[in-house]
């Protein structure tokens, strides 16, 4: 809706406009008329002369068209803010319109926020949803939420927390070392032996060897 003065604005314009429709009608539209009675009346062919009836029901429609668009603008002339109203009383009129307007603009962001929420709302739902979805199609039955409390359990788990922890982690370290040292000294010593027993059947061989080569049926 437009303000008053605009209104105001276009009345004029439009009441200006019946004027002149109802001066160009009257232009085009009249009746030749002598000016007295020897006189002859004069026609013309390009001319489109209305009936007497049909002028004077023009006029009158035309008549009644301006009486009303000035009637329009008497009236928005009297409810102009200025007549008859005091400056305190326009100060105090424009301060509570802009706290109307203040108050308009406050509920249209909490509309706005409102909003946002309810999309955001929806989104985690479609999300959740997909995320069933996807779930069920690989045949698992753990939700992502629990996988990542599980994960957050086991390093909480794999953290110390005190000294007493680490001083446990660190003997801990020490007597898998200790085991492991050990564990590889005990494969030398069996290589080793390994390697000695070869040797000595080796040796025993060698030993046969040279008995055949010195029996007595080769001397």
């Amino acid at each position: 809706m437009t303000d008053r003065l605009t209104q105001l604005q276009r009345c004029l314009d439009q009441v200006m406009e019946q004027f002149c429709a109802t001066l160009n009608f009257i232009d085009k539209r009249h009746d030749f008329e002598p000016f007295n009675d020897k006189e002859p009346k004069m026609t013309d062919k390009h001319a489109s002369v209305a009936t007497p009836e049909e002028f004077s029901n023009g006029i009158d429609e035309l008549s009644t068209d301006i009486i009303v668009k000035i009637r329009q603008i008497t009236t928005l002339i009297d409810s102009l803010p200025g007549v008859g109203v005091s400056a305190e009383e326009q100060l105090h009129k424009i301060d509570s319109l802009q706290k109307k307007l203040v108050d308009i603009e406050d509920e249209k962001i909490q509309a706005i926020k409102k909003k946002d929420d309810l999309l955001k709302q929806v989104d985690d739902l479609i999300t959740v949803f997909v995320g069933g979805i996807a779930d069920s199609r690989r045949g698992t039955s753990l939700a992502p939420e629990n996988v990542q409390e599980d994960n957050d359990i086991k390093q909480e788990a794999e953290v110390p927390t005190s000294s007493e922890a680490i001083e446990q982690k660190i003997a801990n370290e020490k007597i898998e070392s200790k085991i492991e040292g050990e564990y590889n000294d005990n494969i030398n010593e069996d290589s080793d032996s390994k390697s000695a027993d070869s040797e000595l059947f080796m040796d025993k061989d060698d030993a046969d060897n040279i008995s055949e080569s010195i029996s007595p049926g080769k001397i």
